[in-house]
């Protein structure tokens, strides 16, 4: 699984904290540079199409979204 996040977003922050909580191990983060609009690439908007950060890509190619959901699915 990989996590894309921005290091400074608060939301990404809560992820990387919540998985930390749990002792959850195997999730690689990528980076994504919100100030260069990486976020609004078409690769990244293929994964999120309303270009929002945090996502949580699973080992099958699905992507969640959203903040709670990653959390409520891992």
């Amino acid at each position: 699984m990989r996590l894309y996040m921005a290091p400074r977003a608060p939301n990404p922050r809560r992820v990387q904290m919540f998985i930390a909580e749990k002792g959850i191990t195997g999730i690689e983060e990528v980076a994504v540079d919100i100030n260069a609009h990486a976020h609004r690439d078409p690769a990244f908007r293929a994964k999120s199409p309303l270009s929002r950060i945090p996502v949580l890509e699973l080992d099958d190619g699905r992507a969640l979204g959203e903040t709670r959901a990653i959390c409520a699915w891992l």
